[in-house]
């Protein structure tokens, strides 16, 4: 297991460093799921004190990202695909629920950036999916960039609260929906989106939501990445 600090937009503090070095780690399954995490260990891993990972521990804890049991022994939060698949309900509801408040206040300015998400997910496939946590991070814009325009900043909290859990189960577990398929139905969306009709674009949301939703099934099977 090899860490290292990711540096983020300034101003930032070290805490915020760390929080962003642990987040990826966990995500990406550098720090696999259920393994147990010793802060000075972390600490010395990425040239900080414990200080800043103790803390950053309360943020990931938060997140969902990370357990801290009464002893006070910390881990990665295991991969539970009957709590994962409650977690995906809950945030189908609430994105959808965030589209049918922001699309009426959709304009050029949305458009111009869910196009650019679209181009970043293009892109990602073209080069092989590589670097499938830049299509999450892509298509989590895009739907964010929907919600957004809604302009209700407690909706906008509870669909964000959980992303990085979201992200870190389709990396790990949904490699097959960062596909051409589902770039289609991203595509979909905006080109409805585009035209004004919005009951089109809540039906290509659905069919998203019901992928990701079917891979926390009982008997889902580990997808791989698949072009579809």
């Amino acid at each position: 297991m090899s860490l290292s600090l990711v540096r983020v937009g300034a101003p930032a503090t070290r805490r915020d460093v760390v929080v962003d070095s642990l987040r990826d780690a966990i995500v990406m399954g550098i720090l696999e799921p259920g393994v147990f995490l010793r802060e000075t260990a972390l600490a010395a891993q990425l040239g900080v004190s414990a200080t800043p990972v103790r803390e950053a521990m309360g943020v990931l804890q938060a997140e969902g990202l990370v357990e801290i049991e009464a002893h006070r022994h910390k881990r990665v939060t295991p991969i539970d695909l009957a709590a994962t698949r409650d977690l995906l309900d809950v945030q189908a509801h609430l994105w959808r629920l965030g589209y049918v408040r922001g699309m009426p206040h959709i304009g050029s300015a949305q458009i111009r950036d869910l196009n650019m998400q679209v181009g970043i997910y293009r892109r990602v496939l073209a080069a092989g999916a590589e670097n499938r946590l830049d299509a999450i991070r892509a298509s989590h814009a895009f739907h964010t960039t929907i919600i957004s325009a809604a302009a209700n900043t407690e909706l906008l909290r509870v669909t964000l609260d959980r992303l990085a859990l979201v992200a870190r189960f389709i990396l790990l577990r949904g490699g097959s929906t960062i596909s051409p398929a589902g770039l289609r139905l991203h595509e979909g969306i905006l080109a409805a989106l585009e035209r004004g009709d919005r009951e089109q674009a809540l039906a290509h949301f659905d069919s998203l939501a019901g992928r990701m939703i079917a891979l926390a099934e009982p008997g889902a099977a580990s997808p791989q990445p698949a072009g579809e």
